[in-house]
C-alpha cells in the first residue's frame, strides 16, 4: 500500500512553494494529494437581470461552479508541482473537496494510508517569531530557524 502525504492548498496557498518541502519529505513511490476547495476561485454571485444578458449570465455561473470546469482549473494551478515531483517518482494528483477541511482530510486518513499532513504554518506564528526576534537581535542566531510548512501526523488527530 502506497503511503499518501495531503496538502491542503487554501486560496492564498501556491503549491510551487509547497514542493521543496514536498521534496525533502516524500520519498519515490510515494503519492501527493493536493486538497482544493470547491469552487477553486471562490464564490459569484448572479446579478438579478433579464434577457440574453442574464442568460448569458447564467450560463457564466454554471460554468462557473461545474465540478469538472473546477478540476481542470485545480489541475492547472498545481501542474508545475505535479510535474516536479513526477521527475522525482513522486505520483501528484488533485482532489476537490466541498465543505470543511475537516471532514475532507478525515475521509483520505480513514483507510490508513496517510503518512503525513502538510500544512503551510499559521501567519500569526511568522508575525510573532518576526516580533520575538525584532526585540533581541543576538536572541534569534542562538534558535534554530522554524520551516514555514506544519508536519502533522494523521495519526495524532482524532
Amino acid at each position: 500500500m502506497n503511503k499518501k502525504i495531503l496538502v491542503p492548498l487554501g486560496q492564498c496557498d501556491w503549491s510551487e512553494e509547497m514542493t521543496p518541502y514536498i521534496e525533502n519529505v516524500a520519498r519515490p513511490g510515494m503519492k501527493v494529494v493536493f486538497l482544493v476547495r470547491y469552487p477553486v476561485d471562490g464564490f459569484i454571485w448572479a446579478k438579478e437581470e433579464y434577457g440574453m444578458k442574464a442568460a448569458l449570465e447564467a450560463t457564466k455561473l454554471v460554468t462557473h461552479y461545474s465540478w469538472e470546469e473546477n478540476l481542470g482549473r485545480a489541475e492547472q494551478e498545481v501542474a508545475r508541482a505535479c510535474e516536479s515531483l513526477r521527475a522525482k517518482s513522486i505520483e501528484a494528483t488533485v482532489d476537490l473537496y466541498a465543505g470543511s477541511l475537516k471532514k475532507a482530510v478525515r475521509s483520505h486518513t480513514s483507510n490508513g494510508d496517510v503518512h503525513l499532513i502538510m500544512t503551510r504554518a499559521a501567519m500569526d506564528n511568522w508575525i510573532g517569531r518576526l516580533l520575538d526576534g525584532t526585540m533581541s537581535i543576538f536572541r534569534s542566531f542562538k534558535r534554530p530557524s522554524l520551516s514555514p510548512v506544519l508536519l502533522i501526523n494523521p495519526r495524532t488527530l482524532v
